[in-house]
């Protein structure tokens, strides 16, 4: 996480001092080759709203839970809206972010120290690759709308409780799901595809971005549950370059 965190600061403080917003226009000389293309970065924060499916092994999940997003947002938008636009503002985008992202869910169950009704969070640090597409390119207003899909690569990097616990009503049998514990954990890896849409807010680089995340691998093989994810944020990108 440490490493994460100074990594994410450096790119962040590296980046140049005279980046434009998204809708800043170049210069061009006369007779210079326009450039077509736009490269932009920036950091990016939101919240997360998760829910769960219930696993196989009886009800545990309850109600979603309200985690948080942080990282870096990048992206490459290409072409001209028109002959006379700048480059960066055509139909079609793809990008990237390095991201630190937290899933948390309500549960039925009871955790190791005791706590009923315990939160199961899990910690991820993930790489969300997508391609945009820019239907409204030659609108003024519109210019910067835009709807996404792709898929985001997750690495778990911390899991809690340790344990949790639920109780059968009917025949008082417990059930314990080992979320990091005695050498059982949540795996470590998923894929997740990702819809969304968003806009950036002309001439500021703000970008507001909801994006919906479809788990589709159970947390562990003793543990068959799915966590699907909401996500809004805010992202703040800089026109880095044009080529």
């Amino acid at each position: 996480m440490k490493k994460f965190l100074f990594l994410f600061v450096a790119l962040v403080t590296a980046m140049p001092t005279f980046a434009q917003s998204d809708d800043d226009e170049d210069v061009y000389s006369s007779g210079a080759k326009v450039k077509k293309n736009a490269f932009f970065i920036g950091p990016k924060v939101g919240g997360v709203l998760t829910t769960m499916t219930q696993p196989k092994q009886g009800k545990l999940y309850d109600a979603a839970g309200f985690g948080f997003s942080g990282g870096l947002a990048m992206k490459i938008r290409f072409g001209q809206a028109s002959e006379a636009s700048v480059g960066g503002t055509g139909y079609f985008a793809i990008g990237a972010e390095l991201k630190y992202k937290q899933n948390k869910v309500k549960t039925l169950g009871t955790d190791q120290d005791g706590k009923k009704n315990a939160d199961l969070t899990i910690s991820y640090f993930e790489v969300p690759v997508f391609a945009q597409v820019y239907p409204f390119a030659t609108s003024m207003s519109m210019n910067t709308l835009y709807f996404e899909a792709g898929a985001s690569i997750a690495g778990t990097m911390d899991r809690k409780p340790n344990t949790l616990e639920i109780t059968d009503k009917n025949t008082l049998a417990v059930t314990t799901f080992n979320i990091d514990n005695n050498g059982s954990k949540v795996k470590g890896m998923d894929v997740r595809p990702l819809v969304g849409l968003g806009y950036t807010i002309p001439n500021t680089g703000l970008d507001i971005n909801a994006r919906y995340y479809i788990g589709t691998s159970d947390l562990s093989s003793s543990f068959k549950s799915k966590m699907n994810s909401f996500e809004v944020s805010l992202a703040w990108l800089f026109n880095a370059s044009r080529f």
